[in-house]
């Protein structure tokens, strides 16, 4: 539900643009994990968590992550809950080897009474890593263009293509970035660039060489 298509994007970027002309527009980046995609959806009555847009199974390991911690998250959205009727936190479950497995939280999705939607960059403290990689637009900057330089960027930052295959199947690699507009209150867009998975699948389907 937080993909967006090319167009989508441009598109909500030149009218963000249009409706704000001025200030330098700042995207900051954070890597993308592989993994499965969660969603937890918090009312003030309830907490329900989704793996890959079904109910989690009962067995799963993130069950015990938010028997543990959960009420910390659902601590810090009280406030929220005040003004929005549902929020959803978009993430990954990550799994590296039998011992490393957690949530990567990206994305919150805010729903007021009217059934609007505002969606903004992850912020609660529980599990909180910030983006480490950033770009400027000029104001002039139109939307194909930044998709293009956060696309170019994206593909840089996951370039894989100099690692051997079995290198490839030790270790779970970012599959892309998630890029964040710095100033929310302008409307520009949220990215998902998730362009790596066919590059790490085709690598370690070739044959190592002697």
């Amino acid at each position: 539900m937080f993909n967006k298509t090319q167009m989508q994007f441009i598109n909500e970027f030149d009218n963000a643009r249009e409706r704000h002309p001025g200030p330098l527009m700042i995207y900051t980046g954070r890597l993308l994990a592989p993994g499965d995609e969660v969603e937890v959806i918090i009312t003030s009555e309830s907490l329900a968590i989704t793996i890959n847009d079904l109910p989690a199974p009962a067995d799963h390991p993130i069950h015990d992550l938010f028997e543990r911690e959960g009420f910390i998250l659902r601590e810090e959205v009280s406030d929220d809950l005040s003004r929005f009727r549902e929020i959803r936190v978009w993430g990954r479950w990550y799994v590296d080897g039998p011992d490393d497995q957690l949530f990567e939280p990206y994305i919150t999705c805010k729903t007021d009474a009217s059934g609007s939607k505002k969606f903004v960059r992850y912020v609660y403290d529980w599990i909180l890593r910030v983006g480490r990689h950033s770009i400027e637009f000029e104001p002039t900057t139109e939307g194909e263009t930044a998709y293009g330089t956060l696309r170019a960027w994206s593909a840089q930052l996951t370039d894989y293509s100099h690692l051997s295959p079995r290198f490839l199947e030790t270790v779970n690699l970012p599959t892309g970035l998630v890029w964040f507009p710095q100033d929310e209150e302008y409307g520009l867009p949220i990215l998902v660039m998730e362009h790596a998975m066919d590059l790490i699948r085709a690598l370690k389907a070739e044959p190592e060489t002697a």
